[in-house]
């Protein structure tokens, strides 16, 4: 949803919702994320005129009411952002579950004139939440027959009107694609993971991983995808009694295939096909039993919910925040309660009651073991990357010298997430008994005959790693490259082609398109995977390493900021990488919490930054804040640069604040890929090596239609195949931008 604030208020004009009164609170237990939805509703309140309080520890603070329920002004949720947990606490209160601890909370919440409640938390805490609103009116009924309210106290409050946001680490809750608090879950998990990959590595050793979801695998299955687990066991996935067998075979053949390490991936709710439980510990017997293994059990625990959110919690947080003012506004005595939830890349409301009684409906279906109902009901994504993890385990890998070739090429600048791209192809074509060449340092490497061929063991580790292994670079073909591209391709008997990278990737798979009539060797199955972190190839929403880049530009922005603690006032004016696109900056300013941002896609002048500067000017003056961030893509504005930007503020600003410019240049490029990087790239490989067969099935020999050459594409919640041909209408704009941003280089 684009949210214009100038339609907003026109629609919901302040001086109508001068009276109108919200409460927001955290309930169960705490996720990242929570603090950015805080921070949204409150600002988001405050800015359509209504009053905000915010109830400390929960469904305790609405019950004992006073210094528990308080005012909230603007100030109040500065940075916060980047603070992991709940900053209003969060307590589980059992006194909220009795009708009389919620009399005493509708009391509190009539005297103060609080009619609209914003509940962050799990489905237990939204249950309560939503008992609380259809029991309101007889509370209302008793408190005025006590004589502990009056009539008076009612005419605004005679209607609860309630939204839920979801925070929960497990991503359990049924209508949502995700749950404030899961994907910074992830990031935890696959650091601790990444970081044990190391000693395991050096000792040979087996490690266990013990990953919280009692009654949810998603954080187990996904962590098992990510780090390329040797088994899984959840709870939706009982395990037979054989499992030891099965457990102690994945084991000897990873190691057999040249894994120095194993890692064990167990749900805290694991149980076998008959309900016994299956725990870390027997897991480490079965192993050290009968394969005389060093094993090691690290259970990671409440490490999980700890840290500084992720960009993607922050900016879910925010959006959904924002989301549940506005359908507070909306409500009347008739309206349902609302939770609001994440579809298809898509902020909706939907009704509380159906979403928490769905979610009932998964427990209620494992409790009763039947796990094939709990699985449906978890949803499509969920077994399908049940599924896809069941077939990288189980699959033996069988060589097959005759099978058609597919060949990579990387063309572009330095993205993370290739490598887990990489990772994906060689797997999947392996599997399907089909092999695999690889260009090192793309079009130029491969006319050089710089071609080596990709083994199931060639790739073990990859998923982790940064950087490109096979090498990269911006090279498009000329005409005399592509015959000896043609030359290269006849030689190697090449049956398929998938290019990586950015605009460069793209404008070598059209030119190639385009000479199918001259060279017949390019009358193959060709595919484009969008690989920048600059997120700017048309025909896809989200491009491959946009959301690691997005993850490290905001951790060095929450670095940069904190530098200044303990100095006197200070704004810092942070370039960030992405040529002509705004993509990086914007997100990163909604996800750090910006006081501007400045992109190529908006025009912007000297008055406007000016305005920005009397704002700074204005929030020092208040004496609560003591930092600024403003935000400017590299190619914003030829003549408003980071420098004059910075020598502007530093002039006109000088008797408020100081001011630092940092560049970040290809710093935010590097590190280790995302979660969200590594199964984008895991899918996305899959989808590629599964069209390339149903194209080669279809057409044996030579392929020149329009569908055969296509670009691989996620848009909303769907993958789409769009064809070369129709993205060449793009081409000239496409060269524009791309020959901006190799200025850079």
């Amino acid at each position: 949803m684009v949210y214009n604030l100038k339609a907003i208020l026109e629609k919901y004009p302040r001086e109508k919702n001068e009276n109108t009164k919200l409460a927001v609170l955290t309930s169960g237990g705490d996720s990242q994320g929570m603090n950015a939805s805080i921070r949204a509703v409150v600002r988001i309140a405050i800015q359509l005129g209504m009053t905000v309080y915010l109830v400390k520890e929960g469904y305790y603070g609405l019950i004992v009411g006073e210094n528990y329920i308080v005012k909230a002004n603007w100030h109040d949720v500065s940075s916060i952002l980047s603070v992991g947990g709940t900053i209003i606490g969060t307590k589980r209160c059992m006194e909220f579950m009795t009708r009389e601890g919620r009399l005493k909370a509708t009391k509190n919440m009539v005297t103060l004139g609080i009619s609209n409640l914003v509940v962050i938390g799990g489905d237990g805490s939204l249950t309560g939440a939503n008992l609380f609103r259809e029991e309101w009116q007889s509370y209302i009924d008793e408190l005025l027959k006590k004589g502990e309210i009056n009539q008076a106290n009612i005419k605004t409050v005679n209607h609860l009107n309630l939204v839920g946001i979801v925070g929960s680490i497990d991503n359990d809750f049924s209508g949502t694609d995700m749950t404030v608090g899961a994907d910074s879950a992830l990031h935890r998990i696959l650091e601790a993971i990444d970081s044990i990959v190391s000693t395991a590595s050096s000792h040979q050793r087996t490690f266990i991983m013990e990953i919280m979801g009692r009654n949810c695998g998603y954080l187990a299955i996904k962590s098992a995808l990510m780090c390329e687990a040797d088994y899984l066991f959840i709870r939706e996935w009982p395990q037979k009694s054989n499992w030891p067998e099965q457990l102690c075979e994945n084991v000897l053949r990873a190691r057999k295939y040249g894994k120095r390490l194993n890692i064990i991936i167990v749900s805290e709710g694991a149980v076998s096909d008959n309900g016994e439980v299956i725990s870390s510990e027997m897991v480490k017997k079965v192993l050290v039993d009968q394969l005389q293994q060093d094993a090691r059990i690290t259970v990671l625990g409440h490490v999980q919910r700890g840290g500084s959110p992720s960009a993607f919690d922050r900016v879910l947080a925010s959006r959904m925040g924002a989301h549940a003012v506005l359908s507070l506004l909306e409500a009347t005595h008739e309206s349902e309660p609302k939770v609001v939830c994440l579809k298809a890349n898509v902020i909706v409301t939907s009704s509380l009651v159906e979403c928490v009684k769905n979610t009932s409906e998964v427990a209620e279906a494992i409790s009763k073991k039947d796990f094939d109902r709990a699985l449906k009901l978890r949803g499509p994504n969920f077994l399908q990357n049940l599924e896809t993890y069941k077939h990288m385990m189980n699959k033996e890998i069988i060589s097959n010298i005759d099978g058609k070739i597919t060949l990579i090429l990387n063309i572009g600048g330095s993205s993370n997430g290739i490598n887990a791209l990489t990772y994906s192809i060689v797997r999947a074509t392996i599997a399907s008994n089909n092999r695999v060449l690889a260009a090192k340092f793309g079009i130029e490497g491969f006319i050089q005959g710089e071609v080596i061929e990709l083994f199931w063991a060639n790739v073990i580790g990859w998923l982790n790693k940064g950087g490109v292994k096979l090498g990269i670079t911006r090279t498009i073909p000329d005409t005399q490259m592509l015959e000896q591209m043609a030359q290269q391709m006849k030689n190697l008997n090449i049956n398929a082609c998938v290019i990586s990278g950015g605009l460069e990737a793209l404008k070598t798979g059209i030119i190639m398109n385009d000479f199918r009539k001259k060279y017949e060797e390019f009358c193959i199955p060709i595919i484009v995977v969008p690989v920048t972190y600059s997120n700017n190839v048309p025909g896809t929403d989200f491009s491959l390493g946009a959301d690691t880049a997005l993850n490290q530009v905001v951790k060095l922005c929450d670095i940069i900021r904190q530098s200044a603690e303990g100095h006197r006032p200070r704004v810092f004016v942070v370039e960030i990488l992405g040529g002509l696109c705004g993509y990086l900056t914007s997100m990163t300013a909604l996800a750090c919490g910006a006081d501007a941002s400045y992109i190529h896609e908006e025009e912007f002048n000297f008055i406007d930054l000016m305005e920005c500067l009397y704002r700074m000017a204005e929030k020092f003056e208040t004496k609560q804040i003591t930092r600024g961030l403003v935000l400017r893509s590299e190619k914003a504005n030829e003549n408003y640069t980071t420098g004059f930007i910075k020598k502007l503020f530093t002039e006109e600003g000088k008797d408020l604040f100081t001011t630092r410019a940092s560049i970040l240049g290809s710093i935010a490029t590097g590190g280790v890929p995302s979660p969200f990087d590594r199964s984008f790239a895991l899918k996305e490989g899959q989808m590629a090596v599964e069209w390339i067969q149903n194209i080669q099935n279809q057409c044996p020999s030579m392929v020149k239609s329009p569908s055969s050459a296509v670009l691989l594409g996620l848009i909303k919640n769907d993958y789409k195949f769009t064809n070369l041909e129709d993205l060449k209408p793009l081409e000239n704009e496409t060269q524009h931008i791309m020959e901006t941003n190799l200025d850079s280089y």
